[in-house]
């Protein structure tokens, strides 16, 4: 028995030795108590395409959703959503064809496509989710398996198309055509022809 106790208070010192000494940086325990990490990365390629663009005006905002639902038995569920989104607004080339292109004696007239938004691009870096229930609410939710940061998540791509229309952030086709023409002097110094865009 006290051999035992030896041992133990022996093996308890060595431990404790060990540890200064990791401490004083003296001793590296690493490859023993460290943890050892395996991080594998997949990359597939799903799909490829050759975009056309000419992007004009680049606007950011920060858009939120919410929701706020009632329950007379259960209580109230409220969340919202807020994130920052990126609008990309512009030109679709491919959609010029030899139609759009007008030649005279000492001019060529592009008539350009209409405005578009071209993309929109959430930061998922920016997502804040603040949610708050009822007791009752939360656990019927865990019960039915209904997640509401996801429901935010969810309707937050509509949410944010929507209000870039009832914003009216498309920028105006006069303002992108005159900038065009602004830049127009430059082409027509390497094609030897006035460019007029319309």
């Amino acid at each position: 028995m006290k051999k035992l106790l030896g041992l133990t208070v022996f093996l308890l010192f060595l431990m404790i030795l060990a540890i200064f000494l990791s401490a004083m940086n003296i001793l590296d325990l690493s490859n023993i108590f460290g943890f050892s990490r395996t991080a594998t990365s997949v990359l597939q390629v799903l799909r490829s395409e050759s975009l056309f663009f000419l992007a004009t005006d680049k606007i950011t905002t920060y858009i939120y959703t919410d929701i706020d639902e009632n329950s007379l038995l259960l209580g109230n569920r409220e969340g919202l959503l807020i994130m920052k989104v990126t609008y990309i607004y512009g030109l679709d080339l491919d959609r010029l064809t030899e139609d759009s292109l007008e030649q005279n004696l000492n001019s060529i007239i592009v008539h350009l496509p209409g405005v578009e938004m071209l993309d929109m691009s959430p930061d998922l870096s920016t997502v804040e989710i603040y949610t708050k229930t009822s007791g009752l609410v939360w656990l019927y939710d865990q019960i039915a398996g209904y997640d509401m940061q996801e429901d935010l998540l969810n309707q937050f791509d509509s949410v944010a198309t929507e209000f870039a229309y009832s914003e009216d952030l498309l920028p105006e086709r006069s303002e992108i055509v005159a900038r065009l023409n602004g830049f127009a002097p430059v082409l027509s110094e390497y094609t030897g022809t006035d460019i007029l865009f319309e």
